[in-house]
């Protein structure tokens, strides 16, 4: 009677083991990467410790799973370092003909928005940026007026905790000047916003 109860127990065991074990399923974390990015994801999260996989997704993308118990600190850690990288477009992919005409005003937005597009992505590939954003003006001044608006530029950029760029800031502003026809470099500014140190285990 003891060995049957024991059997029992020991069934019982295990079967509670399988249904903890079934429960935490995997869960997709991020979809429709590009390649590039969802290796760059996953060589993250696993040198964090966390265990991931890569799916193929829809039109040539691939997904990235991890275990649903480990989901918040994936994101977690992701986010830290600035991943999955925010899509960049240029002057070249705003400007695939299309077959639509577009008013002056139309184009003359879109070539700004592409400008500062190529410039941010430039600028987030220095070492130590998670993100960075360029905000570009070019009033459309009449050429027969006396007074003109000048040109600007705004650059907010995000870097890690234990990264300072202070003395890259002229370095930068000389290459938003130098990408931009016109631009002042005193109508140029650039603001570095650092990451909060990681909290300690």
């Amino acid at each position: 009677m003891l060995c049957l109860h024991r059997r029992a127990f020991l069934l019982a065991g295990c079967g509670l083991a399988l249904l903890l074990s079934g429960c935490d399923s995997e869960t997709t974390l991020h979809s429709g990467l590009v390649e590039q990015q969802a290796n760059l994801v996953m060589a993250a999260l696993l040198d964090g410790g966390i265990s991931c996989h890569k799916t193929p997704g829809e039109e040539g993308t691939w997904n990235v799973t991890v275990m649903e118990s480990r989901f918040a600190e994936a994101v977690n850690l992701l986010e830290s370092r600035g991943l999955p990288r925010r899509g960049y477009q240029g002057v070249g992919e705003v400007f695939k003909k299309t077959g639509m005409i577009s008013s002056p005003s139309e184009e003359r937005i879109r070539f700004m928005d592409a400008l500062a597009q190529d410039i941010s992505h430039t600028i987030a590939t220095i070492d130590g940026v998670l993100d960075a954003r360029v905000h570009v003006v070019l009033p459309e001044n009449d050429p027969f007026a006396r007074n003109t608006l000048p040109s600007s530029a705004a650059v907010a950029i995000r870097t890690r905790w234990d990264v300072d760029l202070t003395d890259m800031v002229p370095s930068i502003k000389g290459l938003v000047k130098n990408a931009i026809e016109g631009l002042a470099y005193d109508k140029i500014v650039v603001t570095i916003f650092r990451d909060n140190p990681p909290k300690r285990q």
